[in-house]
Formats: C-alpha cells, structure tokens, sequence
C-alpha cells in the first residue's frame, strides 16, 4: 500500500512538472488554454476533429514546428501498475511520433477513466518540455476532458517501439 502511494504522489509531482519551463511564456503556453473549444452537444459530436482542436497553445506550436526545429528528446512515461520512462534520441522516431499526432483525430469525448497514463514529454533544445497525457488510449484535452481517438494506431506503435529498444527494458525481457 506504501508503495502505491508514493507511486501516486511521484505521479502528481511528474504531472505537475510536465510543462516544467526556464521560460514563464513557454510554461504558460503549454498550459493556458486559448481560445474556444469546438462546443460538443448531442446535435454537435466531436467527430473527426483534429487532436490539435484540443491541445493547449504550447501543443500547438510543438506541433507546428519544422523538421529542422524537431525536439531533442522524447521520454514516454507508462505509469500503470508499475511506472516506467523510455528514452529516445532517434529524430525518426520523434518526427514520426509528431507526425501521427498531427493526423489522429478525435471522434467523441469519454466519460470512463483508467488509472493508465501515458505521457509523451518532448524535451526541446534549450531543455523546456510539453506534454501530450492519455488515459490509457484516449487522450486527455487542455479541457482535462478525456477523448477517444481515432487513427492513432501508428502513434502507438512507434511509442512502444521506444520502449522496445531500451536497453533496460531490453534486460527485462531476457
């Protein structure tokens, strides 16, 4: 049961440090929510929507960016019964992990929660992170609104390919 809570309260402080910044304007954009987002009703469903529709500002712009200004570093927390983070360096990697974030689409917003996070920080060249959080497979909006995805197949298996060339995870399995 210890060992749940201290998991639980290293969760909170990763959360929290998640859109960490030496620079308050970056830190605010990837958690200041601009702008409206699309009204969703019975009449009005989400469907097909861009992810981007729901980032915050600074997931835009991450998103936005260039091959050239690609980030540095991707580290993919998987937090569930366990809490684990892979490392990746590969630019392919990164920019294909970019790339089907920029294609996923929502197609309706979910009510269900798990106690699964998956945190993709994209660390940037001069060391300032932004942070795209799913709960379990949906993802969870700048609104903390959970919504369920689609075409994010090829998102998900260019994450777990992180985990599949650490070296530690590596010893793991052997």
């Amino acid at each position: 049961m210890r060992i749940r809570k201290v998991a639980a309260l290293l969760i909170v402080i990763c959360i929290l440090a998640g859109c960490a910044s030496t620079d308050s304007s970056l830190r605010n954009s990837c958690t200041e929510i601009s702008g409206k987002f699309p009204e969703q009703s019975q009449e009005n469903p989400p469907t097909s929507r861009l992810l981007r529709d729901y980032c915050t500002e600074g997931q835009r712009e991450l998103l936005d960016q260039s091959q050239e200004n690609l980030p540095t570093e991707l580290v993919f927390h998987d937090w569930t019964e366990t809490t684990t983070s892979y490392k990746t360096t590969d630019g392919e990697i990164i920019s294909g992990i970019l790339q089907a974030l920029r294609a996923t689409t929502v197609v309706s917003k979910s009510s269900i929660r798990s106690t699964d996070r998956r945190i993709l920080e994209f660390v940037i060249e001069e060391g300032d992170t932004c942070s795209f959080e799913f709960d379990g497979d949906k993802f969870q909006g700048a609104d903390n609104e959970c919504y369920v995805l689609s075409g994010d197949n090829g998102l998900w298996k260019l994450v777990w390919a992180i985990r599949e060339k650490d070296p530690e995870y590596q010893k793991l399995i052997r």
